[in-house]
């Protein structure tokens, strides 16, 4: 059996199609990158935005349409409009059927599963990282949110599942992991006895030697003071990605947040004083219901004060089965549209800011991809920090982790550095 993976969302996602193929692997399937190859495409779907949910109806059409294999699809999108999705694959599995897709293929796992040197490779999906899920749903009910239909409440993977799934990342010669989740930092909450993301954190670095440990995103109400000291392990990468949404109160409770502007600054600021080289990035939501002008501006000027080091911005959506969806004081969309810029522009002037920063810095950086210009070979990777650095080499570099002067920022907005000297430690 020949079988291509891709998805559409989050990191979640990707964690799960990376498990799926390491799973389908050791049971003797080929794992292609090339659709054209596979006689299954699989392909895990995301219902976060309207945008998300007809990207996933699209790539499914793609499939189907131009190649032979057939087209299985998974995830939220599938599971908030099952009965459209088995209109338009072949079969289609609801999150909570993952597990069945193995057995409906007539492709059987056995207790002895073969040894895997490395990664699969999934095509335009391959990372040189490893993506651990180590919980799945979500407790919080935001307004805007489709999540807990399509995922269902908080439920966590065992201490021994996830540190099983670091070890044998490992030993496939993977140097970073991301550990991810719908709701990744309520990992334990649902345990008896109640335990915290702190400890599974703590179990990954007793328990294997993983050179690198990254998080996904991370709700702020989830961050406690045992995280917070975790970041200094020099294993911890300094990234924490942490969504506002809104810099309005009145705005968040709209939302469903539970949090305040407040509270989120003394956290950030917390932080920031016990890891001062961390960057912190979040997500907005721009035109939310009842965001008037006045409301917008108190929300800038909060992010603004945040000093975040990048963020992501979502232009409002009515997803259908939301809250938030049937509010009153619907933004305009050419409201929306403006304010989306706004916030864009000023993301990308701190993403800017804190690049420039680190010039004449030293990082360590996972070379992860090659690309050839000019007959020259040109390696990317990320710091602790999770920027982008690209390094001209006539060496491989690819997944190693080397010590890097910062020199400059292209025209494409990377940083460019110069290799050290010293030795890499985990080269």
């Amino acid at each position: 059996m020949k079988i291509y993976f891709d998805m559409v969302g989050c990191r979640l996602n990707q964690a799960e199609i990376d498990a799926l193929a390491i799973d389908f692997a050791q049971a003797g399937a080929e794992i292609v990158s090339n659709p054209g190859e596979a006689d299954t495409i699989i392909i895990n779907t995301c219902c976060v935005t309207a945008k998300a949910s007809a990207d996933s109806r699209k790539m499914i059409r793609h499939y189907r349409d131009a190649y032979a294999g057939r087209v299985i699809s998974t995830g939220c999108w599938v599971s908030v409009d099952f009965n459209e999705a088995e209109k338009i694959s072949h079969a289609a599995y609801p999150n909570q059927g993952k597990n069945l897709i193995a057995a409906d293929l007539s492709f059987n796992l056995p207790k002895t599963k073969l040894d895997l040197t490395a990664k699969p490779r999934l095509g335009r999906r391959s990372r040189t990282r490893g993506f651990v899920k180590v919980q799945d749903g979500c407790n919080n009910s935001c307004s805007f949110c489709l999540t807990t239909i399509a995922r269902g409440k908080s439920e966590s993977q065992s201490v021994e599942t996830i540190v099983s799934r670091v070890k044998q990342l490992e030993d496939m010669n993977v140097k970073e992991i991301v550990l991810t989740g719908v709701q990744l930092g309520s990992w334990g909450k649902d345990l008896r006895p109640r335990s915290s993301l702190s400890h599974i954190v703590e179990a990954i670095l007793e328990g294997t030697q993983m050179p690198r440990l990254r998080f996904s995103s991370i709700e702020p109400w989830d961050i406690d003071s045992k995280l917070i000291e975790l970041l200094n392990h020099p294993r911890i990468c300094a990234h924490l990605h942490i969504p506002l949404q809104s810099g309005a109160d009145a705005i968040l409770r709209g939302m469903r947040r539970p949090i305040t502007t407040q509270r989120y600054l003394d956290m950030i600021e917390t932080i920031r004083q016990v890891v001062p080289e961390i960057a912190i990035t979040t997500d907005i939501i721009s035109g939310f219901p009842g965001e008037t002008e006045d409301l917008f501006q108190e929300s800038f000027e909060f992010i603004q004060k945040c000093n975040f080091d990048g963020g992501h911005v979502f232009s409002f959506s009515p997803m259908d089965g939301t809250t938030a969806a049937e509010l009153p004081e619907q933004v305009k969309p050419f409201l929306i549209k403006e304010r989306t810029r706004i916030l864009i522009s000023h993301f990308a002037e701190q993403e800017q800011k804190a690049k420039q920063a680190m010039i004449g810095q030293i990082s360590q950086v996972l070379f992860e991809s090659r690309s050839v210009k000019n007959g020259k070979s040109w390696y990317s990777g990320f710091t602790e920090n999770y920027f982008r650095v690209v390094h001209k080499s006539p060496s491989n570099l690819i997944n190693k982790i080397i010590p890097v002067t910062i020199e400059a920022v292209d025209s494409n907005k990377n940083l460019v550095a110069a290799l050290q000297n010293s030795p890499a430690p985990f080269a």
